[in-house]
């Protein structure tokens, strides 16, 4: 019985290797970030295009980055739950492409919607990419529970979450748009891996 139980956990593991590796990730830079000092200024982006440019490569260190506890807790449980799902449905590499390109994505608003509101400060978070892997997997299983609801209201919640934030909060305008580009790539992401899957 023991061993079975072993079997059945290590083979979790192997399953979820690609989540397992975002996850060990981002609870790596968390705790440097919390450190370390200065290092958000290496790590998380900035609202303004010149020092986006000076710093290209946070267009991609932010989604790995959390400073706050209860950020992490949120963004890295979704993805456990919805990134082990999504990789059992296809692969590790797939759930680290969802979660690159839905990350990219979602920064690459930011000097967007920087033409629209005056944004400060520094960002942090991997919501978009998160968001992106929860989206795909909505797509290729809507309807399988998780959390006692299924998945599709999952998505659902988070696209009117995001514009609800938008419309009553207009300071969080510039992540609530990242939040919707990391939905938009995951639900091109699941129906392109479901035609394929298909055909």
């Amino acid at each position: 019985m023991r061993n079975k139980m072993l079997e059945n956990r290590n083979e979790i593991i192997l399953e979820g290797k690609g989540t397992i590796v975002i996850l060990l990730i981002n609870s790596v830079v968390f705790i440097a970030l919390n450190i370390v000092p200065r290092l958000e200024e290496t790590l998380l982006l900035s609202h303004q295009i010149p020092l986006i440019i000076e710093k290209l490569w946070t267009l991609i260190t932010v989604f790995f980055s959390h400073q706050v506890l209860i950020h992490i807790v949120l963004n890295m449980g979704l993805l456990v739950y919805f990134g082990f799902s999504l990789e059992r449905l296809t692969s590790a590499k797939s759930v680290a492409v969802i979660y690159f390109i839905a990350g990219l994505m979602g920064s690459l608003s930011f000097p967007l919607t920087g033409l629209i509101i005056n944004g400060t400060g520094l960002i942090a978070g991997a919501s978009a990419a998160v968001m992106g892997v929860v989206a795909a997997y909505s797509v290729l299983r809507p309807n399988v529970l998780i959390l006692k609801s299924k998945a599709k209201w999952w998505t659902v919640a988070l696209v009117a979450f995001s514009v609800v934030s938008a419309i009553l909060l207009p300071d969080t305008l510039d992540s609530d748009i990242a939040h919707l580009a990391g939905i938009l790539v995951g639900v091109i992401s699941g129906f392109y891996i479901k035609k394929r899957i298909v055909s």
